[in-house]
């Protein structure tokens, strides 16, 4: 017996939270018409099963706990089918500090036994700069996390 759209729809939500455009694209490949997706993915958000805001907040705290800045969480969030308007709410909901989170990031990448950021030639710097600009973080958060002298926090 085949599962129904809703069955497939629930079993999917079961497991982690998904945005409405990722649930109509995986209902989609399963082979259920348009029209019955449209009632499911209706049903889902009508019974709080299915919330692009609370997906999008649960999509910033992922990314900041795996340290990536915040142009990285819009392109993640921008393939998964959220605005960017549902996630700069969640942001200031959140209260993300993005400098500390480039210097956390740099550190724990790049800090001596110490837990300082030892001095870099310019090829290094460089390097540093790519890495700190591929997790995410714009030039003035990697400027801020390569130079910033906090010899009192140690990570």
């Amino acid at each position: 017996m085949a599962a129904s759209c809703q069955e497939v729809a629930v079993g999917l939500l079961a497991r982690r939270d998904h945005s409405v455009h990722e649930l109509q694209q995986k209902l989609t490949q399963r082979g259920f018409d348009q029209d019955t997706i449209a009632l499911t993915l209706d049903e889902c958000l009508a019974r709080g099963w299915l919330d692009d805001a609370r997906f999008a907040a649960s999509l910033l705290r992922q990314g900041v706990s795996k340290h990536h800045g915040w142009l990285r969480i819009c392109q993640d969030a921008k393939r998964k089918g959220i605005d960017t308007e549902l996630l700069s709410r969640a942001e200031q909901e959140q209260e993300v500090d993005w400098y500390a989170l480039a210097r956390e990031t740099a550190q724990r990448k790049y800090a001596d036994l110490d837990g300082r950021l030892p001095p870099a030639e310019q090829k290094e710097k460089a390097k540093r700069m790519r890495f700190l600009q591929s997790r995410g973080f714009n030039f003035d958060q990697i400027q801020y996390a390569l130079s910033h002298d906090d010899s009192d926090t140690h990570f």
